[in-house]
């Protein structure tokens, strides 16, 4: 079956449904064309009759389509009829590989087919126009192509749209030969390889400005994916007892609440009322504009109301604390695991600084040192125990780097030397005091005044997050400032070189050490400070994880959380391991202040670190 498609001028598409059609695919496969490259694609569905949620998970769903083109020929090939023949074309193909998010085609190559996904010859449009254009809107496939090679290239979509809720079809029911279903997926490696081609590779290509940031993300997308298709090992026993305790405490903060004032703690609108009843203030707002009880207001409430307003609204607090840990973790671990074992996504480029995250579940959201949801990961196999190894302040670390501080940088190899603490060293000088200990709560003032600089926060923002009042804060800072003048202008000149970059070239923006450029919203150049160092921080991380996969441990790689990878390896190489992996982790060549890492372990449970 074959179709001409002039949303994209004189494109060719097919469909194979027959010997002959299999026949012209593999010929057409050898042709000559541009760069001897192609693009490969893929439409996947839940199983009929399942969660039509499942189209997208490869552990519950399955391939309907596999999709492969160039610039001007696509086909789409029924994966149930006619796979024999993509593995026939395709297992000895050698030339350059394309897909756009390629972190779902190679999981879900890896998870259902026989064909080993060749990362060697892979490239990726998704992450290439995530490097060149950071701030663009979205970087997903359509819209992309509607912006860059034909705005009429989305018709398909709606197409299908009509069909599915004409004929009650999902991914899953689609028949493979709707043309316009088909039409839909052979499109896609037409529009990949002339994005690729055309607009994004000649600026990801070797010696090209964005060639070595490329480089880094495409090695650590196949790390990535590596511990996607591995997963992570939850004691879903544990995690049923944590979800059903949680959920038993926030039904009794609810009891309390409509026993003790007659409203619901769950409700923004009673709790904004009943907060006024007690006498406090509310002063933040809703999009709309009503008045809301958020947790920037229940901070503020903890820290000025009067002692019933106060009790509430740490009562509401922790109820909320709990309910996000029951339902967005442990409810989570017992749904999603398979066979005891979660496979959380991993975005490795999810902000415009190319910081990760991880979602399903959202691991990258973990309350910062707790325990209770980090003791449900135990080692992914018998026989092997959990390490882990995270990045020592790094951003602290980074900014004392760029800010050529020379008391700072001094108070860092200091900490190095002697096993002391850079903060309670700040504390003491800040506050004229060598006998103050780690211990003293003013330290978590210098941590607040320290990353507040680091995220742009203002002095009240700092405030509020430390606990204290904003004069209290303020005396800090300006003590900070006098101390460490070389942040503040460190800062100032990023902003000016910004300003100047804004009005000369037409955007404000910073570079990273890779070449990576970074650009800022035009009313919000203050924050090129901030996505200077988590670029940075991030690039670092991600060159890390480079660095063990170099020393054969990436299948023992579980996840990376921040600045933290752990891994699951057998007990009788533990300690090796983590001299390995600490080394990896540390980069001392380049930096005045070297960049170090700890590595804990061997743990029998991932939260034991942090009891």
């Amino acid at each position: 079956m074959t179709s001409t498609h002039n949303d994209l001028g004189s494109v060719q598409l097919d469909l194979v449904d027959s010997a002959e059609q299999a026949q012209k695919f593999l010929s057409w496969l050898g042709e000559r064309r541009p760069m001897g490259a192609i693009a490969v694609d893929i439409e996947t569905g839940e199983i009929p009759g399942r969660n039509p949620k499942h189209a997208l998970s490869p552990w519950h769903g399955k391939i309907r389509l596999a999709q492969v083109g160039d610039g001007e020929h696509g086909w789409a090939i029924p994966w149930d009829e006619w796979a024999g023949v993509f593995y026939q074309g395709m297992i000895p193909y050698e030339g350059p590989i394309i897909c756009h998010n390629i972190a779902f085609e190679a999981k879900w190559f890896t998870v259902q087919s026989r064909w080993k996904f060749p990362w060697a010859q892979a490239h990726d449009t998704m992450l290439m126009s995530q490097i060149i254009k950071p701030n663009r809107r979205t970087h997903a496939l359509k819209p992309l192509t509607a912006e860059l090679v034909d705005s009429r290239a989305a018709s398909l979509q709606s197409q299908l749209d009509d069909a599915f809720k004409l004929n009650g079809w999902t991914w899953g029911t689609i028949p493979v030969n709707f043309q316009p279903y088909w039409l839909y997926g052979a499109l896609d490696p037409v529009i990949t390889t002339r994005l690729a081609l055309d607009h994004f590779y000649k600026w990801v290509q070797p010696g090209a400005p964005y060639s070595e940031a490329y480089e880094l993300e495409m090695a650590v997308r196949r790390i990535a994916t590596t511990m996607e298709v591995n997963g992570a090992r939850v004691d879903l026993d544990y995690s049923q007892k944590q979800y059903d305790e949680l959920t038993q405490y926030t039904e009794s903060v609810s009891a309390w609440g409509q026993s003790r004032y007659g409203a619901s703690t769950t409700s923004n609108i009673q709790m904004v009322r009943t907060f006024e009843a007690l006498g406090a203030e509310i002063t933040m707002r809703t999009k709309s504009g009503g008045k809301s009880v958020n947790e920037e207001q229940i901070q503020m409430l903890i820290r000025d109301g009067n002692p019933e307003v106060k009790s509430l609204a740490e009562a509401i607090l922790s109820q909320r604390k709990a309910a996000k840990l029951a339902g967005s973790y442990f409810l989570n671990f017992t749904n999603q695991a398979v066979d005891g074992i979660l496979h959380p996504s991993i975005n490795i480029m999810a902000a415009r600084t190319s910081r990760m995250s991880i979602t399903e579940p959202a691991l990258q959201t973990l309350p910062s040192g707790d325990s209770k949801v980090r003791n449900a990961f135990i080692p992914r196999n018998e026989g092997e125990v959990i390490i882990s190894s995270d990045l020592d302040q790094v951003e602290f670390r980074l900014t004392a780097n760029f800010s050529e501080d020379k008391a700072l940088i001094e108070l860092f190899h200091e900490a190095d030397r002697t096993g002391g603490d850079v903060f309670t060293s700040i504390m003491r000088q800040v506050y004229n005091d060598n006998t103050l200990e780690k211990s003293d709560k003013r330290r978590k003032l210098i941590k607040g005044v320290v990353y507040g600089k680091l995220y742009g926060a203002g002095v009240d923002k700092m405030a509020l997050t430390a606990g204290v009042g904003s004069d209290d804060m303020r005396a800090v800072v300006d003590a900070f400032d006098a101390s460490y003048p070389g942040i503040k202008r460190f800062q100032k000149n990023i902003e000016n070189e910004g300003m100047r970059r804004l009005s000369e070239e037409g955007e404000a923006y910073v570079t990273t050490n890779t070449g990576r450029r970074l650009p800022a919203d035009a009313d919000r150049v203050y924050s090129l400070t901030n996505y200077k160092i988590q670029a940075t921080a991030a690039e670092v991380f991600k060159q890390n994880l480079v660095k063990i996969d170099k020393q054969n441990l990436t299948d023992y790689m579980v996840v990376p959380v921040h600045d933290e990878i752990v891994l699951s390896v057998p007990e009788g190489d533990a300690e090796e391991a983590k001299v390995v992996v600490q080394e990896a982790m540390t980069t001392r060549e380049g930096w005045d202040v070297p960049l170090t890492s700890g590595a804990e372990g061997p743990f029998l449970r991932w939260g034991d670190k942090y009891n």
